[in-house]
């Protein structure tokens, strides 16, 4: 299925540069290209946070100090 889009003239120059740097067949290959690297997941987790939210704060609040042993 092939649908239709309106875009602007700054932006279909973009594409056009995409286009050309990745070699893509098409504005669609681009287009899930970047797609596809804003939403990669990072393969670890090991310091999303550092520098976002201390280590004290990300710990608060887990346990009661009535739970503890």
């Amino acid at each position: 299925m092939t649908t239709t889009i309106q875009v602007k003239d700054d932006t279909i120059e973009w594409l056009k540069r995409l286009r050309e740097q990745y070699k893509a067949a098409s504005y669609d290959e681009v287009i899930e290209t970047l797609i596809k690297k804003e939403h990669t997941l990072p393969k670890s987790g090991w310091g999303l946070l550092k520098g976002k939210v201390s280590r004290k704060a990300m710990l608060e609040g887990l346990r009661d100090k009535h739970d503890r042993f």
